[in-house]
């Protein structure tokens, strides 16, 4: 009778404390993502210059420490980094997308409750009237440096809100989302994810437009260092559509 008490007891405990860690534990998405709206690719006319252009002249490396501050629980961790290339052909109001790119750490669990200075626009149109084309490529590699973690899942939104997730509530904002085996090659042994991806769309209006990275983790460390590789093939290009006449 003592050990029939002792074994509900222990799977009482069990369960309760499965509970907790699903409180705990970070949103994650599980399956593949692969969204793009928009009209067709604009073509270029000769002569034709973008009203943004970002680029670098190098392979841009970003090396920092990811850690999981104020809470004990370890397991499943959610990263997000402001996608930003280092140069631009010339400065544009109201684009934010040249400097240097910065991971965050999300603090508020499942609803992705990140800082405000973290969800800053990449652009914000002085016109909301305003239809435009974008062209981007997205190339390099992600990798964690110890071996207590590893690379859970990754997914880059382009979208005219702050969507820390893969959408399912607001869709007609999400431009481009890729994720999972849909954003790259994943390497489990070398802990490494390889990405190359391209986006080519018109007829997009937007007010703000936000192009970040999100990553997932899982392990057993409060932190370890990521380095984020951008290769130097990768731009981000926007045009202001003419109207037909």
């Amino acid at each position: 009778m003592v050990m029939k008490k002792i074994i509900e007891m222990a799977v009482l405990l069990l369960c309760l404390y499965g509970c907790a860690k699903d409180n705990d534990a970070i949103y994650y998405p599980i399956s593949n993502v692969d969204i793009e709206t928009g009209g067709p690719a604009l073509i270029v006319e000769e002569g034709q210059v973008p009203l943004i252009r970002s680029y670098n002249d190098e392979d841009y490396v970003l090396d920092t420490v990811a850690q999981y501050p104020n809470n004990p629980t370890l397991g499943k961790l959610t990263f997000m980094i402001d996608l930003k290339n280092q140069l631009a052909d010339e400065e544009v109001v109201g684009f934010n997308g040249v400097g240097k790119s910065k991971l965050t750490m999300s603090l508020g669990y499942k609803d992705g409750n990140y800082s405000a200075i973290s969800q800053v626009p990449i652009y914000t149109s002085l016109d909301v009237t305003t239809r435009y084309a974008v062209k981007l490529r997205l190339k390099g590699e992600l990798a964690l440096s110890g071996d207590e973690w590893m690379i859970d899942y990754v997914y880059t939104q382009l979208a005219s809100l702050f969507q820390p997730y893969p959408p399912s509530s607001f869709p007609a904002e999400v431009f481009m989302c890729k994720g999972g085996m849909k954003f790259g090659t994943f390497d489990p042994f070398r802990r490494t994810c390889t990405f190359d991806i391209s986006y080519d769309r018109s007829d997009l209006s937007f007010s703000q437009l936000y192009f970040n990275m999100f990553i997932n983790l899982a392990g057993q460390k409060r932190e370890d260092r990521i380095r984020l590789r951008i290769d130097k093939e990768s731009f981000f290009e926007v045009y202001e559509q003419k109207e037909a006449v």
